[in-house]
């Protein structure tokens, strides 16, 4: 009786692929986690300057639209004639001081219009209109679809 032959047939798994994988992950995070590092985590006593000064805060110049369509410059009650006039008085002051517009919800949107314009037509033309972050549910927007009857 004859015995089969069996061919050597063996598996094997290729590993330099898998190494180069490895050592691409391995580079990646390491550049990552060296961009994410900052000077204040590093516990690095920094030395003391005598030639350089404190970085100044500026306060912004805050101009609030309410809902009656009322105007308020840094909180106080303005007509709407004399606000641009206050505005640079401010900024004469303050020349580097950001210009924030913050308009109620119920605010008109022309009011608004109305009011940028006014600061461009008098040509404060750098300000920025603040908001609130987004809620899960916007306010005066229904939750979803309304069905009809």
């Amino acid at each position: 009786m004859r015995r089969a032959r069996r061919l050597n047939t063996g598996t094997s798994i290729e590993l330099t692929p898998m190494i180069d994988v490895v050592f691409l992950l391995l580079t990646f995070f390491i550049f990552s986690i060296a961009l994410m590092v900052r000077a204040d985590v590093l516990g690095v006593s920094l030395p003391d300057l005598t030639s350089g000064r404190a970085a100044e805060r500026v306060d912004p110049i805050t101009v609030t639209l309410r809902a009656d369509g009322s105007l308020r410059l840094m909180g106080e009650a303005v007509e709407r004639e004399r606000l641009v006039d206050s505005i640079r008085s401010l900024r004469e002051s303050r020349p580097d001081a950001p210009v924030l517009l913050a308009a109620d919800v119920d605010a008109g949107a022309g009011s608004l219009i109305e009011l940028a314009d006014a600061l461009v037509g008098a040509g404060i033309t750098q300000f920025s209109v603040v908001g609130r972050p987004a809620s899960a549910e916007p306010r005066g927007v229904p939750a979803g679809p309304e069905e009809a009857p």
